[in-house]
């Protein structure tokens, strides 16, 4: 459930954000977007991946100074962060093979408008996941001392 929420929080973030570039008469987040997303995504799955596997030598270090200490739950939402970032990864790519189709352009209504703001999104999940990561550091570096 919170998942959806999250998803649907950031269509709307992408709504607004492309919105804005529309009345702005801005190109460059969608055209930031169309060249960079789905690097940008990869290299965000590295990052966090190379983070997590620090946070989880941190939490085996501290579960065997303090055998009560469980980080179950945590190990969960990592596991699942980095699902969320591989399955953004291929929605990127979905949204990108639809918006390069001239077939899904003509035929759906505001379908450029749509998938900008789609992809939007995607990069906007995409720094939360990060930032909920990074958000794990700090909690075990606080609770390591």
């Amino acid at each position: 459930m919170i998942t959806l929420a999250h998803v649907c929080t950031f269509i709307v973030v992408g709504l607004i954000l492309n919105g804005l570039s529309v009345f702005a008469q801005s190109a460059f987040f969608p055209k930031f977007i169309d060249n960079n997303l789905i690097v940008l995504l990869v290299a965000l799955l590295a990052i966090n991946t190379t983070t997590v596997s620090v946070i989880l030598t941190k939490m085996r270090e501290i579960s065997d100074r303090h055998p009560s200490a469980d980080f179950h739950n945590t190990r969960q939402a990592m596991k699942k962060a980095t699902v969320e970032q591989v399955v953004l990864i291929i929605v990127s790519i979905l949204f990108e093979i639809l918006k390069g189709s001239p077939l899904a352009i003509k035929n759906i209504t505001h379908a450029e408008f749509i998938l900008d703001s789609l992809l939007i999104g995607v990069f906007a999940y995409s720094i939360q996941i990060v930032y909920d990561t990074a958000k794990g550091v700090y909690v075990i570096l606080d609770h390591g001392h």
